[in-house]
């Protein structure tokens, strides 16, 4: 623990809506909960936040709990090395490390990828995600990100109609880097059948194709 003054702690839930519900393999989101954090040092500020896994029931409310259950600790100083014992890996221990991160940068004047000691920052491809849904619908939104380089799908464990989002999609955008992520939604004989189809479609990214374990 450090021995400096006590730091102060915001912590609370909420419920952000989403303008259209996102659906993935066995799930529908209708909002984003998250848990937020403020660490505040005299008029020096770190904040965080994160929104749990809800397949591992790591809730909104069980990460505030987790959080409140160690304020004594957080207030008199928790370091990052600290946490890394304090909390186990999940949201509750994310949305502290990020907003201590954020604290040591703001109290050194430093910018956090030069206190972790990596190179400096490049530009980065980053994904556009398509919502699980009708083929054409999703051959809509994809159009829709006209400027992104990079796709991703929500894939729903339906072969036949999984074959076919992939593949018009890829019809619709045919220079993007495109992926798929399947949310566990396979199991391994249909799994082997999507493979070549994957292939056919210049499919660059499977995530999650099976259940975890």
């Amino acid at each position: 623990m450090s021995t400096q003054s006590r730091i102060g702690l915001e912590v609370h839930n909420e419920n952000l809506p989403l303008k259209a519900p996102f659906r993935i393999s066995g799930y529908t989101f209708h909002n984003s909960p998250v848990t937020l954090v403020t660490l505040r040092d005299g008029s020096v500020e770190g904040r965080g936040e994160a929104a749990g896994v809800y397949y591992l029931n790591d809730t909104t409310d069980r990460m505030l709990a987790a959080i409140e259950a160690h304020r004594d600790a957080i207030e008199r100083g928790l370091t990052r090395e600290d946490l890394r014992s304090l909390l186990p890996p999940g949201g509750a221990r994310n949305a502290l490390d990020c907003a201590l991160w954020e604290l040591e940068s703001r109290r050194a004047r430093m910018p956090v990828w030069q206190l972790a000691g990596v190179e400096t920052p490049r530009p980065l491809l980053t994904t556009f995600t398509v919502s699980a849904n009708e083929p054409a619908a999703m051959v809509e939104v994809a159009r829709s990100y006209a400027g992104a380089r990079a796709i991703k799908l929500k894939l729903t464990g339906d072969l036949a109609a999984d074959i076919e989002r992939v593949h018009r999609v890829r019809a619709a955008r045919p220079e993007v880097w495109l992926g798929v992520d399947a949310n566990q939604g396979y199991k391994r004989d249909t799994l082997d059948r999507l493979l070549p189809e994957l292939k056919k479609a210049r499919v660059s990214l499977l995530e999650q194709p099976c259940q975890r374990g």
